[in-house]
């Protein structure tokens, strides 16, 4: 201990300084350090998990964009003949090509295209691409302000969130008890969040 007066070292065990006299006091306790959130410099906060109920809000917005993209590429590609099939057989009515004729095959090669392009690579492109660019989110989840990470908050790779949306096929086929564990997970997982080492935070 150093006294505060004279600035020489003193007794600890005394009250009063053995060069000047003066009183000599302990210095206060330093004070306890402050539990901080954490947070990457991103802006998630990797104490809060994403809940069921955002995640769902998340994808219904994310739902529409698709289907804006979808109408969208319908009209420059040609393939709403293909939809328009898929309609027909939704109705039980026969399908027919451009020129009202009967189609007999059983799975139209128009039908083919505008699954493929509609339901699959436009959903697949529009989520892998938005997932591990920048923002970590899609539209939907930048609007509920969620974010996708890997297991230790980092950003993740094209390739992870394309394993992270095919995985949701399981999800389905599991009588969608895959999305329904969101709730109860204590991460706040899916099981295609499980398969694909990812975790979703809430954005301060």
């Amino acid at each position: 201990m150093f006294c505060s007066k004279c600035g020489k070292k003193t007794d600890d065990s005394g009250k009063y300084c053995q060069w000047c006299g003066a009183e000599v006091r302990a210095a206060p306790p330093a004070p306890a350090p402050k539990l901080l959130i954490k947070k990457k410099s991103s802006g998630i906060c990797t104490e809060n998990y994403a809940g069921f109920g955002q995640r769902f809000l998340a994808w219904i917005i994310d739902l529409v964009f698709i289907l804006v993209l979808d109408i969208f590429i319908m009209g420059l590609t040609g393939l709403s003949e293909g939809v328009r099939m898929i309609y027909q057989f939704l109705r039980g009515y026969p399908m027919t090509d451009r020129y009202g004729e009967v189609v007999y095959t059983m799975v139209p090669t128009q039908v083919i295209y505008a699954i493929t392009v509609l339901l699959i690579l436009v959903p697949w492109l529009y989520y892998a691409i938005l997932e591990s660019s920048k923002n970590q989110a899609t539209l939907g989840k930048i609007a509920v302000r969620i974010a996708v990470t890997d297991l230790h908050g980092n950003r993740i790779t094209f390739s992870r969130s394309t394993l992270r949306f095919f995985a949701k096929v399981l999800s389905v086929i599991t009588f969608f008890i895959g999305f329904i564990i969101i709730a109860f997970t204590r991460q706040k997982q899916g099981l295609h969040d499980i398969i694909a080492g990812c975790l979703m935070y809430q954005q301060y």
